[in-house]
């Protein structure tokens, strides 16, 4: 079974997604970037303020890790921590050795506390997101740093601060402290990257801003398949429409998206105003599982194959992949259709192209019924070499010298 060029997740210090809370960052959107000021000049010990109806449930793993390492996942214990790290005396030699880092429970200690919607944390993650880390969190990222070799030590600081900031931002929008809003508005200003910029414009609609919208419009209107799917979700968290893009659309989609969302902004956007709480609780709610379905046609096995495990589908895919196989010629006209269709999913047409590429040059050149098929398929395929995705073309430069072989 071919690779279809899946994504890997990143290493640790994982941190909050942008858009998504609580899940491990796509690399292609990690790393955002903010400075600023406001702090706490001591631990903050009152109660949590209420949050929404819907809430995030705590994550087993996080809470163990936070536990291995003393520190009980209570508002008061959680925001002292942010503020003066590990209790005084403690060596950091002397803490379990899982996880290596000790930023990742600095990481752990930012989610938790926006899950539950700590207003008393809120100063000191301002301040982070700014650039400017407590003593306690600058102590563990001075003992993080010094475990690294020393010409890579300041690359290092800079990469995890970045994570940090990130994390803060993200953290911000989830706990709605109205009081933040300066320090948001400030990294907002300040940063020019657009990583950084999306998920603070989403957490300054999440405390009442109208600041971001304008800017998360023009850059849906870039109509890529990185930021734009980004700014596209944090769009549909703030106005509760979901005009895309997805990230596997192809280029026409995505300029049909930015157009439905010019279209919302021209019409609505001057008088739209941000709801913090709505859009908590569009981003906790959990998402609708749908319900399996045995995949009856080419392009139900070929998405099935493209998208595996999907849950949408009762067949993994290389159950697909397998139904495919034993479809043989009978699949070809379907798999051209396939890559015919300008307005497909990337994934699914890129798919279709390897395996009509593979069926016709691997699995049945000794068929009498698929003799001319080669020279049918490169045809077929040859089309494609300007097709307007550049990941289309891309997989047409991988197979069509093989088919051209074949023929």
């Amino acid at each position: 079974m071919m690779n279809d060029g899946r994504r890997t997740l990143c290493p640790e210090p994982r941190t909050l997604n942008p858009v998504f809370p609580f899940i491990l960052h796509p690399s292609s959107f990690i790393l955002l970037l903010a400075l600023f000021a406001a702090g706490l000049s001591r631990p903050a010990c009152s109660q949590t303020t209420s949050g929404p109806a819907v809430q995030a449930p705590p994550e087993p793993d996080r809470i163990e890790r936070l536990r291995m390492h003393n520190i009980a996942p209570t508002p008061a214990v959680l925001t002292g921590f942010l503020q003066n790290g590990f209790p005084r005396g403690t060596r950091l030699t002397d803490l379990p050795t899982t996880p290596a880092l000790k930023s990742q429970v600095v990481i752990d200690a930012v989610v938790e506390v926006s899950r539950q919607r700590v207003m008393e944390a809120s100063p000191i993650l301002g301040r982070l997101a700014l650039g400017l880390p407590s003593d306690g969190i600058r102590t563990i990222i001075q003992w993080d740093a010094a475990q690294q070799r020393p010409g890579e030590r300041a690359a290092f600081e800079t990469d995890l601060m970045k994570r940090l900031r990130h994390n803060a931002v993200v953290a911000l929008g989830l706990i709605g402290d109205p009081k933040r809003l300066y320090e948001l508005a400030v990294v907002f200003d300040h940063e020019k990257d657009p990583n950084v910029k999306i998920p603070c414009a989403l957490a300054l609609s999440s405390v009442g801003s109208r600041q971001g919208l304008s800017y998360l419009i023009g850059e849906v209107g870039r109509a890529n398949r990185t930021t734009s799917v980004v700014a596209g979700e944090a769009l549909k968290y703030i106005t509760g429409h979901d005009f895309g893009p997805a990230v596997d659309d192809a280029v026409a989609r995505r300029n049909a998206a930015a157009a439905d969302w010019k279209k919302w902004w021209k019409a609505d956007g001057k008088l739209f105003r941000p709801d913090g709480e709505q859009i908590r609780a569009r981003r906790l709610t959990p998402p609708i599982r749908p319900n399996p379905r045995v995949p009856r046609t080419v392009r139900d096995l070929v998405d099935c194959y493209a998208y595996e495990n999907d849950p949408r589908w009762t067949i993994e895919g290389y159950d697909a992949y397998e139904r495919l196989r034993l479809l043989g010629p009978d699949a070809f006209d379907d798999l051209e259709k396939i890559l015919a269709d300008k307005s497909e999913s990337l994934r699914i047409r890129r798919q279709a192209i390897i395996l009509y590429a593979q069926m016709t040059t691997i699995a049945y050149t000794n068929q009498p019924r698929v003799a001319s098929q080669p020279a049918r398929a490169y045809k077929a395929i040859k089309r494609l070499r300007w097709d307007s995705n550049p990941e289309i073309r891309e997989a047409v430069k991988q197979w069509l010298p093989r088919l051209r072989k074949a023929r």
